[in-house]
């Protein structure tokens, strides 16, 4: 999903408070992450699990992960990312996950994490296999225990492996990670289904991000991807997406968006703060996903532009629905179907695809264009052929 935003007043904020810091001057920065602290002042100690609301937004006073805890995330019904947002400093001592899932061994798809999408399903005959779900989804296709032409695509997310299948998905997203989306999945086989795209995760804080992990490995944001299913086909999951924002950035940045095994993208890291200072920016993983500046700007701030979708099919959907989120139409409700999306924010003419996954059979697309210049929101109706007997999940990205 591309978003193009213009801001050369907050860039030139930005630039002089860089150049107060660079003359040895702390300046006062006003941030707010959005937390209203309802959460409390949280430390966990322990390997935690944490439930995401149906929102995803996690609302804390102070943020602690200490003693090399482990804490992970259990996704909401909409598939949000894990919107982390704190008044006070937030210190990680331990380990966050939100990576996507392997193949299973019951030649399932690999699950993607909270905000990534699950790899493509296998065929069952005569159903064929499916493609992966996400905007760089990899395409289905055979398993021939190699990497040719033939095989099913790798999950993608910012730029192609190369590894020789034409079914590798495509690049999608902006460096700047507005808005926030996870990893892809890979496409399954007549056998085995794809790997999980890794998840995605805001972390925002109204004062300082400390990381510490510069020099004990165990200390890290993992948003990987799945693994692919057997025998070396190229068809994992892509890396996921982690942002932080803050006004301090510091200590050793050990992100990880890699694909677990090589045979998926890698996806993408956003780090933006106006003093970095003690940041060690070499130890994230790979390192051409990494971009940083000091836009300050989280993403889900009210002013910045949105899709949702409003019904699938004549059933209305929760107001605010993320449009990236997983729809499930029942089966039978093939043929024609009336998609309602809304946009906000955008101030212009809005191309869009609505997007249908089927777990078994292509993904299906169909451009629109919703005009966003005079009304805000704005809304188009988009009759989609909806694929029989099977499953079918709908989203709307930006073309």
């Amino acid at each position: 999903m591309n978003i193009s935003m213009n801001r050369p007043i907050a860039a030139c904020a930005a630039a002089f408070l860089l150049g107060l810091a660079a003359l040895g001057q702390t300046p006062t920065i006003n941030f707010d992450s959005g937390s209203n602290g309802s959460l409390g002042d949280l430390v966990i100690t322990n390997d935690t699990t944490i439930v995401l609301p149906a929102d995803g937004i996690l609302h804390y006073k102070s943020f602690q992960v200490l003693n090399e805890s482990a804490v992970g995330f259990v996704k909401n019904a909409n598939n949000t990312p894990v919107y982390l947002l704190s008044q006070g400093n937030v210190l990680i001592q331990g380990r966050i996950y939100v990576s996507g899932g392997a193949s299973q061994t019951d030649r399932g798809p690999g699950l993607g994490g909270p905000g990534g999408f699950d790899g493509g399903r296998r065929g069952v005959d005569p159903l064929p296999p499916g493609d992966g779900q996400g905007p760089g989804g990899g395409r289905a296709g055979t398993h021939d225990g190699s990497n040719t032409q033939g095989s099913a695509g790798e999950g993608n997310y910012i730029n192609r492996s190369g590894n020789g299948s034409t079914n590798i998905g495509v690049i999608y997203g902006n460096a700047a990670l507005i808005p926030l989306i996870g990893g892809s999945g890979g496409g399954g086989t007549p056998i085995y289904g794809g790997g999980g795209g890794g998840g995605a995760i805001l972390i925002a804080s109204n004062t300082e991000i400390f990381l510490d992990g510069a020099s004990n490995g165990n200390h890290f944001i993992d948003a990987t991807g799945g693994e692919f299913g057997t025998g070396g086909a190229y068809n994992g999951g892509s890396g996921g997406a982690v942002k932080l924002v803050a006004p301090v950035i510091r200590g050793g940045m050990r992100i990880n968006v890699s694909n677990r095994n090589g045979t998926g993208g890698p996806g993408r890291i956003r780090l933006d703060a106006v003093n970095f200072g003690g940041a060690g920016l070499n130890y994230h993983s790979p390192n051409l996903s990494l971009s940083y500046g000091s836009m300050l700007a989280t993403g889900i701030e009210g002013t910045l532009p949105r899709l949702e979708l409003v019904s699938v099919a004549g059933n209305s959907l929760p107001v605010g629905n993320v449009a990236t989120g997983f729809i499930l139409l029942p089966n039978g409700s093939a043929g024609l179907q009336p998609v309602v999306v809304r946009a906000r924010n955008f101030g212009t003419k809005v191309p869009v695809n609505v997007v249908l996954m089927p777990d078994n059979g292509p993904t299906l697309e169909t451009a629109a264009i919703i005009d966003n210049t005079t009304a805000n929101p704005a809304t188009v109706t988009v009759n989609v052929n909806v694929p029989a007997n099977t499953p079918v999940k709908v989203h709307v990205w930006t073309r």
